[in-house]
């Protein structure tokens, strides 16, 4: 390595300056040690340069192999760190091949395995690689062993025990079910609904399968050939139903805390209900309209019993899978109206049908008929009433009937005054009236074409009316209904025009005793004139006790040859036509003195004692 070399250059000064010459040997002597100097370095250099050459080849190898030493120590670490996940593996596998782990402390042991997967994903290493897939296999176990013991806990809760059914999964189940469900929420979200669905749906399905056909075949029982209310088999179904939908909504809400989920889980166990429901009120219907007059009860009852459970349901349940007085049971409805006019036009077809009525008074089979229903439809008059509103009833009611208003006892309404608003039991007593009046007034034009006389025509409306309202009258249930309603008031109406006709020929009898004349001495006649009778007035007693006579014996002994098929309407009537014994005993405590003739025996044939008895053999 060189040094710059000093170069000296002459000042301005004189040389013969004093010193001079000792500073130029001493400049001489210093640039002469700086070439040595400079030459010294540069063999210096070169050694340097020989040294590295030397030394560097060593220095490369300490440190690879420093570089070697390290990535042992990384190995060894790396080796430890494998080590320790192997023994999470082996420490886990054991303890969950037992399958007899809490739910929590499966989950605590899928949490070690899911952490020690998550360390070593980053991982090279095929060992690595190989517990990574061994973990998983072992947490797919430990899964499928929850799912097992799942499914096992739920289909013990979901077993009948002969015929009992008892859709409500006891509570300490559903805490366990639901700690199982939460498990599967954190490990696999898509076990949990399904199976929950698969085993309840089953469990329910089947035995209200049974119940559905056992309602389809509509076993039912009859009183006096008519359907005894409660006893169709589709009441045990659609109660089971309802308690079914109530059961598995709690069911679902307790075991699910998820709210979707438990929804979802419910609509997929209870998705088949809805069409079982339907084939069931289906068989019900097609079972009805084969004959609705005697088996129409059936629809009121099964769409009763619909009615109160859906009310129950909807209690009970804030979103029902379905509902059971929607489109499943309209077709049901349509049936139980079209029989309420079936049975008006029955009525009156069977009394047309007719080839005569019965000589003997006798209470007509299809006034037995009717009043065998109205006692059954007074059983349903809340759902009568439903049935009737949504027809207009009973301005839009549609019944032609051959009499429409000629004879009937239904009360003429103003079309000035407007529709009438008609309350529930209203409205069901309107029925009951018009059904009644389509009895009799039927009746009586059948009895109109057979007998010249209105008294046959009246009898054997009042042969039918009593016998219908002894019916009515036996039922606390129709008492409290027609007399609210009005309905009594519309029989009294036709019994009085019953009567009326009956007693035509009682009432011409009594007209032979309407008298005004006064007949005592010295009492003021008819025209002002006191004294005797005249012979007019004595003429004409006379005149009313002969018709008087010849009347009521015709009448009485008529009376006798009826032959009554029924006791208690011959005394009924002979209780009716003892009205005119007070006229008699009035007109008879007028005359019995004789001042009207001389010969009373002759017009007198009755004293007051002789006529009751008359009239109370009647009843015998």
């Amino acid at each position: 390595m060189s040094r710059p070399v000093l170069v000296w250059r002459p000042t301005t000064e004189s040389p013969a300056t004093p010193g001079f010459a000792s500073l130029e040997a001493s400049l001489l002597t210093a640039d002469r040690l700086s070439q040595q100097i400079a030459g010294s370095l540069t063999r210096l250099g070169g050694a340097s340069t020989a040294i590295e050459s030397a030394i560097k080849p060593i220095s490369g190898s300490t440190q690879t192999y420093s570089n070697i030493s390290k990535h042992v120590d990384a190995t060894v670490e790396e080796l430890e760190v494998l080590r320790s996940y192997q023994s999470v593996f082996e420490e886990e596998e054991p303890r969950i091949r037992r399958g007899n782990l809490t739910v929590v402390e499966c989950l605590q042991s899928i949490d070690r395995l899911n952490k020690t997967i998550k360390a070593l994903e980053g991982s090279v290493l095929k060992s690595d690689q190989q517990v990574i897939v061994k973990m998983s296999q072992l947490k797919i176990a430990a899964v499928a062993n929850i799912r097992e013991r799942f499914t096992k806990l739920l289909a013990s809760a979901s077993n009948s025990d002969g015929d009992s059914f008892d859709p409500l999964i006891a509570d300490e189940t559903v805490e366990n079910l639901s700690t199982m469900v939460d498990f599967f929420m954190v490990t696999d979200n898509s076990v949990a609904v399904p199976v929950y669905s698969e085993i309840r749906s089953k469990y329910i399905g089947s035995h209200l399968t049974k119940l559905s056909a056992a309602a389809a075949r509509t076993d039912i029982k009859r009183v006096n050939g008519f359907y005894k209310k409660g006893s169709t088999p589709f009441k045990e179904f659609v109660e089971s139903l309802a308690i079914t939908i109530v059961s598995e909504d709690k069911n679902a809400k307790g075991v699910f805390k998820s709210k979707s989920d438990a929804q979802s889980a419910n609509s997929s166990t209870l998705r088949d209900l809805e069409k079982l429901f339907q084939s069931t009120t289906q068989a019900i219907n097609v079972f009805v309209r084969k004959n609705l007059i005697t088996d129409c009860l059936v629809a009121f009852d099964v769409l009763e019993m619909i009615h109160r459970s859906a009310g129950e349901i909807l209690l009970a349940v804030e979103q029902p899978p379905f509902n059971l007085e929607g489109a499943a049971s309209k077709e049901l409805r349509k049936t139980a109206q079209d029989a309420l006019f079936e049975m008006l036009r029955y009525t009156e077809s069977q009394v047309s049908a007719m080839p005569q009525l019965p000589a003997d008074f006798k209470v007509l089979d299809i006034t037995k008929q009717v009043t065998l229903w109205i006692g059954r439809l007074a059983e349903y008059d809340m759902t009568l009433a439903s049935l009737m509103i949504p027809l207009g009833a009973p301005v839009n009611w549609q019944i032609k009937l051959a009499f429409h208003s000629t004879f009937s006892s239904a009360p003429v309404t103003s079309s000035s005054s407007g529709p009438k608003s008609y309350m529930g039991s209203e409205i069901v007593v309107l029925f009951i009236s018009e059904l009644i009046d389509d009895l009799l007034v039927n009746i009586e034009i059948k009895a109109r074409a057979q007998y010249k006389k209105v008294t046959r025509v009246g009898l054997q409306v009042i042969a039918n009316l009593l016998h219908l309202e002894r019916g009515l009258r036996q039922s606390s249930e129709l008492i409290g209904l027609l007399s609210a309603g009005g309905g009594f008031d519309r029989i009294d109406k036709i019994r009085k025009r019953a009567l009326n006709m009956f007693l035509e020929g009682w009432k011409v009898c009594a007209s032979h005793l309407m008298d005004v004349t006064v007949v005592r001495s010295n009492s003021t006649t008819s025209s002002g004139k006191t004294g005797a009778m005249s012979s007019r007035d004595r003429e004409a007693v006379k005149e009313k006790f002969r018709g008087f006579n010849t009347d009521f014996e015709d009448l009485v002994t008529k009376f006798k040859e009826y032959a009554f098929a029924d006791a208690e309407l011959r005394a009924y009537l002979a209780r009716e036509v003892s009205f005119i014994s007070p006229l008699y005993n009035r007109f008879y405590e007028k005359y019995k003195s004789g001042e009207f003739s001389k010969h009373t025996e002759k017009y007198i044939k009755y004293s007051k004692t002789q006529l009751d008895a008359t009239l109370a053999s009647l009843a015998n």
